[in-house]
């Protein structure tokens, strides 16, 4: 098997770009990547994107972002997977330059939900739900995510003062980084005062919707940071036959598979970019990896430590840039490795992410080394 390294990376601030066609910046972002690789010859473009047809009215978005640049006669491949379609694409990258197939491939992650209005954009998320048994009957992610909180909080004898720990902590990192969103710092009382939008969870609980682009370029040579192992995992269970709402199945498997093939354990993880689109998963996640105790991590947070994880800002402050989610973890994590502004370098040299679709639907993890 070829080793797997990460020899370029680029990222856009997310936001709003409404004066950006969705290929347009994905191939802006892709050409900065390419340059941070010293413009290897590319043969295969990944693109992880969940609202491209939906909202934008696109496919082959590969095709049209090669166009873009003039890479004529690479194969272009769509991933996706809803939320988890960055990490999904990431992992199939990886493969295709393991295997040998590949010698230099892109992956390119890219989301416009801004150009729809936000009736549609909770819609078109709510896609990401069985359609005929949970979005059908009015089931949105985030009344699932809500439903998961509140026996989150009973089990383990917490109050949503103590689960309202997480989005403060996601604006204070999010708040020194330039490719963020929402880059403010937030008070306890700002995210106990905010509107209730599927209770327990509050406006600050979720994550914002934002446009954005991120790229990475992955080789069979030495590059940046190596890819040391990866895992994928669906959980088949439907939502409402699951028998604990404490735990997020897919990422726990996928990240025990992940660190096997790595021959990590959690404690040497430095920095993790974890799937936070509601502060509930956001915690649950950071658990599934083994980076607090099941239960446990809100306790931590009481008691004035913080998790090694979304030194981003996460989804709740960088914003949920749908399918790009997963690549920009992978930028993020790479340059906190290697301390490239705006992050400073982490202690240690072991880093992950973890891409979620839907709420514990499907997840993938990758570990990324130095």
């Amino acid at each position: 098997m070829t080793d797997v390294w990460i020899n370029g990376t680029a990222m856009v601030q997310t936001g709003r770009h409404y004066n950006l066609n969705m290929d347009e910046m994905a191939a802006r972002v892709l050409d900065e990547a390419l340059k941070d690789a010293g413009y290897p010859e590319l043969d295969a473009l990944f693109v992880a994107s969940a609202t491209a047809e939906q909202a934008d009215r696109q496919q082959m978005l590969g095709t049209y972002i090669a166009a873009r640049l003039g890479l004529d006669k690479v194969a272009t491949y769509r991933v996706e997977n809803a939320d988890g379609s960055g990490g999904s694409a990431l992992m199939a990258a990886a493969m295709a330059v393991r295997s040998g197939v590949y010698g230099c491939v892109a992956v390119v992650g890219v989301d416009k939900p801004n150009d729809v209005l936000s009736n549609q954009q909770q819609d078109i998320y709510s896609t990401a739900t069985d359609s005929v048994y949970e979005r059908y009957f009015g089931v949105t992610p985030v009344a699932q995510a809500a439903l998961m909180a509140k026996m989150y909080l009973s089990k383990y004898e917490y109050k949503y003062e103590d689960l309202a720990l997480w989005p403060v902590l996601m604006h204070k990192y999010g708040a020194s980084n330039p490719y963020a969103y929402i880059r403010k710092q937030a008070k306890i009382e700002d995210v106990l005062d905010s509107e209730l939008v599927s209770d327990p969870l509050r406006l600050y609980d979720v994550g914002p919707m934002a446009d954005g682009a991120a790229a990475a370029i992955l080789c069979g040579r030495k590059g940046v940071a190596k890819v040391l192992g990866m895992w994928s995992s669906a959980n088949a269970v439907p939502f409402n036959a699951r028998q604990d709402y404490d735990v997020l199945y897919s990422a726990r498997e996928a990240a025990e598979r992940a660190y096997r093939m790595a021959g990590i354990t959690p404690r040497d993880v430095a920095t993790a970019e974890v799937h936070d689109s509601y502060s509930i998963l956001g915690v649950l996640a950071a658990e599934a990896l083994g980076l607090a105790p099941r239960g446990g991590l809100l306790a931590s947070l009481r008691g004035g430590s913080e998790v090694r994880a979304n030194l981003s800002g996460g989804l709740k402050s960088r914003g949920n840039v749908m399918g790009a989610t997963g690549v920009y973890q992978a930028v993020e994590v790479v340059w906190q490795l290697v301390g490239r502004g705006p992050f400073k370098r982490v202690d240690g040299s072991i880093g992950v992410i973890h891409s979620m679709g839907g709420v514990d639907a499907t997840s993938t993890v990758v570990v990324l080394g130095l």
